[in-house]
């Protein structure tokens, strides 16, 4: 494509047929026309070697697309031959070769990067696959122009295949950016149209007469698939409100704008574009870098940023338009260039001191002689982070404000708001302090006064002594307001670091094992998660299967259906079963009857299935920790537990009695036994977890065993509430 469109320079002069000739009409390059001498009623005989008679796309175009050389016949009848060089057009070389050339390889090797860096998205595949194609169809445009064949060809499929590779793109991101695609679900569907662009390409090479009608199919086609894209932008931002979608619909918007209005949309109506293809084009070749730039850097809030000032700059702009005006209205009615010279001066200085105050009220953002104000307040900040107590870090902030501020006398004070005191060499008063908030600096006769951080009693201020020989500028006022409120929230967040540092080393030295509180919260976290887990099984599992055994009792009734009975008798063992389990991670009679009943079924069903005589004695008892009852239960239940998987007893006894606002539980039985040290490192016993339970409510456990001898266990704990 690059070697058509440098072979032939692009001419683009219009023809008219007279007694049999064709003349020229109009030229497009009217500067080259006039320094080759060719003028309009020139009559054209021969387009490079061969003769304009034997052309056969020029009737139907009417129109010298390219050409090397032109043969002439002037009015007198002069005949005439002249060379079409590129040299003599220069601005059709850098648009017609050589930037499509530099397009194409900077298209390339953007394609390559964004494949290397992000092959594994789908989206930047597809972006890949835009640039390539706008920039083949682009360097293919020229070729197609002067009529070459193979380039007529790519580049009518091609203004096809860019609208719908952006759809996949745009498929994609939307996907990356989590929103809900709207429209054409298959868009591969439409690739047979990429296909059709190109045969037409063809046929209209091989059957000029048909060129006027191709033409306008292609670029009103294009026009509807172009308008694809923008019209699911728009609905998508109507729907969601991004600002990702806003600067997707900018990127969309901005470019082809003049390509579809100014081209496209006058050549079908009117066949005649308002501005060139060539120039159009060129602000279509943005989008596929915009949306490299925002698929690849992500920067979208920095991009937000960028547009959202616009206003602001946009207003200062229109105030210094109409003061110059206004100004240069009337001086320029003068002869003196000097005054008009001083004027701009001047109103341009005082614009940007003007500006600088507004940028200071309006938007805290201040370039100083020092520095960036920013930059300072970070390297200050960077040092505060390193302390890790209130007085470190106080005493860092004075060091950065003598730093920074150039000021000697800088102190930080503790004002007691009791004794309402200030040294006699500070004029502060006790109700200015009162009146003060944290981070606000006021100026007084001899200093300035800051207020940095607010105790219940205790108001820590910072004070600057100027004497009314220092005057800090508003850069240093703005770095110290932020400085403040950084080290007031900094000061927060160590006072709570050391709190908990001090209650941990108070656990340290008071509890050799783990806390009360944490074995009570890790107990009841426990007991939370066994309701939730039981809750599920019971709604979901156990549910359907009460139904099936519905289903499978109405088959029964059938007596085709006895074949089903185990299957029936199976289903309602399971059922059985997971009731069971439920009941056991979250025991309904408990909440329903009480603890008393509860104990007494628990104790009834493992009557039922053990081997050993189970004599229970259960007193109603009064606790006023609603907790309680749940820790009896589990105790119990993890005691019977025990006794029918590892005791081998044929005796046991339990005893719940009520004790002074509490309650106190014997279990014993006559069984194999074994010692207390293997019973608390066997984790399947579960004495370990009854302990636990028992020191979380600040009760006793007491256990007694040895090999053969049975088990004795005695449990009490106290029904007061403890306040952790």
């Amino acid at each position: 494509m690059s070697i058509v469109a440098f072979k032939v320079p692009l001419l683009k002069m219009e023809l008219e047929q007279r007694d049999g000739q064709w003349s020229v009409k109009a030229h497009y390059y009217e500067s080259w026309a006039r320094e080759q001498g060719i003028e309009i009623g020139d009559i054209v005989l021969a387009i490079g070697k061969k003769p304009i008679a034997s052309m056969p796309l020029v009737p139907y175009d009417e129109t010298i697309r390219g050409a090397n050389e032109l043969t002439i016949k002037k009015h007198d009848g002069t005949i005439i031959k002249i060379a079409v060089l590129h040299v003599d057009l220069p601005a059709q070389f850098y648009l017609h070769v050589l930037f499509p050339i530099i397009y194409f390889v900077l298209s390339l090797v953007a394609a390559l990067y964004l494949y290397k860096k992000q092959q594994d998205i789908e989206s930047v595949k597809w972006l890949s696959g835009f640039i390539l194609t706008v920039a083949l169809t682009y360097l293919s445009s020229v070729a197609s122009s002067k009529g070459d064949f193979i380039g007529t060809i790519i580049n009518s499929g091609g203004i096809f295949l860019v609208p719908l590779i952006l759809l996949q793109f745009l498929k994609g991101y939307y996907n990356y950016l989590h929103i809900k695609w709207p429209f054409i679900q298959h868009i591969e569907r439409f690739y047979v149209l990429p296909i059709m662009g190109a045969v037409l390409g063809g046929v209209e090479i091989l059957y000029p007469y048909t060129k006027s009608v191709i033409v306008i199919i292609l670029l009103a086609t294009s026009f509807l698939l172009f308008s694809f894209p923008l019209s699911i932008l728009l609905y998508s931002y109507y729907k969601e409100r991004t600002v990702q979608l806003r600067l997707l619909i900018l990127s969309v918007i901005l470019p082809f704008s003049p390509f579809l209005l100014l081209f496209v949309l006058p050549e079908v109506l009117w066949q005649r574009p308002i501005l060139q293809a060539e120039y159009s084009i060129l602000f279509v070749l943005l989008i596929p870098f915009c949306f490299m730039f925002l698929r690849v850097t992500e920067r979208l809030f920095d991009i937000h940023y960028y547009i959202t000032r616009t206003n602001y700059y946009l207003m200062a702009t229109a105030i210094l338009t109409v003061w110059l005006y206004i100004g240069l209205y009337f001086l320029l009615e003068k002869e003196s260039g000097w005054e008009i010279v001083f004027f701009l001066f001047i109103s341009i200085l005082l614009f940007f001191y003007i500006k600088e105050k507004a940028d200071v009220k309006y938007r805290n953002i201040l370039f100083t002689p020092k520095g960036n104000t920013i930059r300072q307040l970070s390297r200050a900040i960077n040092q505060m982070s390193e302390a890790y107590k209130v007085e470190e870090l106080l005493a860092i902030l004075k060091q950065e404000a003598i730093k920074h501020l150039e000021i000697e006398n800088i102190e930080i004070v503790a004002f007691d708001e009791k004794e309402r005191k200030m040294p006699v060499c500070y004029t502060i008063e006790s109700e200015q302090i009162h009146q003060l908030q944290v981070g606000e600096v006021i100026k007084l006769s001899n200093e300035y006064v800051a207020l940095i951080h607010q105790e219940p009693h205790i108001k820590r201020l910072l004070l600057i002594e100027h004497r009314n020989v220092i005057r800090l500028k508003d850069e240093e006022l703005l770095w110290l307001k932020l400085l403040l409120k950084y080290t007031e929230s900094t000061i927060e967040s160590l006072k709570k670091i050391e709190e908990l540092l001090q209650e941990l080393r108070n656990v340290q030295q008071t509890a050799e094992q783990e806390p009360v509180w944490l074995k009570k919260l890790v107990w009841l976290k426990v007991e939370q998660e066994k309701y939730y887990v039981a809750q599920e099984l019971h709604d979901t599992v156990l549910q359907n299967l009460t139904h099936l055994t519905r289903e499978m009792s109405l088959l029964l009734e059938n007596d085709a259906a006895i074949s089903v009975q185990g299957l029936y008798q199976q289903m309602q063992n399971n059922v059985q079963d997971l009731r069971s389990y439920c009941e056991t991670l979250k025991p309904p009679v408990l909440d329903k009857l009480g603890l008393t009943v509860a104990l007494s079924q628990l104790a009834q069903q493992v009557s039922n299935k053990a081997n050993f005589k189970l004599s229970t004695t259960f007193e109603r008892v009064y606790l006023q920790n609603e907790q309680l009852p749940l820790v009896i239960y589990r105790i119990v239940q993890e005691l019977l537990n025990n006794a029918l998987k590892h005791s081998e007893a044929e005796k046991v006894t339990l005893s719940l009695q009520e004790v002074d606002e509490g309650f106190e539980l014997i279990y014993e039985d006559d069984g194999i036994g074994c010692t207390l040290e293997q019973m608390l490192q066997t984790d399947s016993l579960g004495i370990r977890g009854i302990r636990e339970r028992v020191e979380a409510f600040n009760g006793k456990c007491r256990i007694v065993t040895n090999i053969n001898e049975g088990v004795f266990i005695h449990i009490i704990i106290e029904g007061h509430e403890e306040d952790d």
